[in-house]
């Protein structure tokens, strides 16, 4: 885990992922925004063998600005963070929690909601941002 830090203050914490796309484990960095360990401040891939064009996208910039300012868990904190099939209809409730799939990639997205839902759960590093979030982020 990294703290992030800006004039000695901790702005992101940065989590570690991995998961498995359609043909390669996906690994990665989640950044979460310290004031509120909800808002995605970012998802990188830095390792992959997903086919481009397709799965490959998850390294398109475009794609990755799309996760910026998402939440990651609802007021129960449970995990809510999604990749949907098609495009986020704005102006929804759970618009907030949703990010537009990549299109002919569905196992590569279905993976990277998966495991973002794992990382970020109670088998992970759920108990963990519960304690960070208690104690506060310093």
């Amino acid at each position: 885990v990294y703290m992030v830090s800006q004039k000695g203050k901790v702005k992101k914490v940065i989590l570690p992922v991995h998961g498995l796309g359609l043909w390669s484990t996906l690994y990665g960095f989640v950044a979460l925004d310290a004031r509120d360990l909800n808002t995605i401040r970012g998802l990188v891939y830095y390792e992959h063998a997903e086919t481009p064009g397709l799965g490959g996208e998850v390294d398109n910039p475009s794609w990755k600005a799309l996760w910026d300012g998402k939440k990651a868990f609802d007021e129960s904190g449970a995990v809510r963070i999604e990749v949907i099939r098609g495009k986020v209809v704005q102006g929804r409730p759970e618009t907030q929690y949703q990010v537009d799939g990549l299109s002919g990639a569905t196992i590569t997205s279905r993976g990277v909601r998966d495991m973002l839902r794992y990382w970020l759960g109670a088998e992970a590093f759920g108990p963990y941002l519960a304690k960070l979030k208690e104690r506060g982020v310093s």
